[in-house]
């Protein structure tokens, strides 16, 4: 019998003026509290605010807090 490891990241952004004014999927997946594949799936959905270089997405710290921002405003978060 094989467990399933949680994907858990390995620290949590507390502030956003811990993240870097441009960061990676990861780090940005560490603010919203998801995974890097789900950041880079909504990058390429169009629902977050990225640009690709090569097989990098980066995202602004500033769209990422936008983006939160627009989540609560709506409702919309669980």
């Amino acid at each position: 019998m094989t467990t399933r490891r949680i994907n858990k990241p390995r620290r949590i952004i507390h502030d956003v003026e811990e993240l870097p004014v441009i960061c990676g999927a990861a780090e940005a997946g560490l603010l919203l509290r998801l995974t890097p594949e789900t950041v880079a799936r909504m990058a390429r959905q169009g629902t977050l605010n990225g640009r690709k270089q090569g097989q990098v997405w980066f995202f602004r710290r500033d769209d990422l807090v936008a983006y939160l921002d627009d989540l609560f405003s709506q409702g919309v978060a669980q």
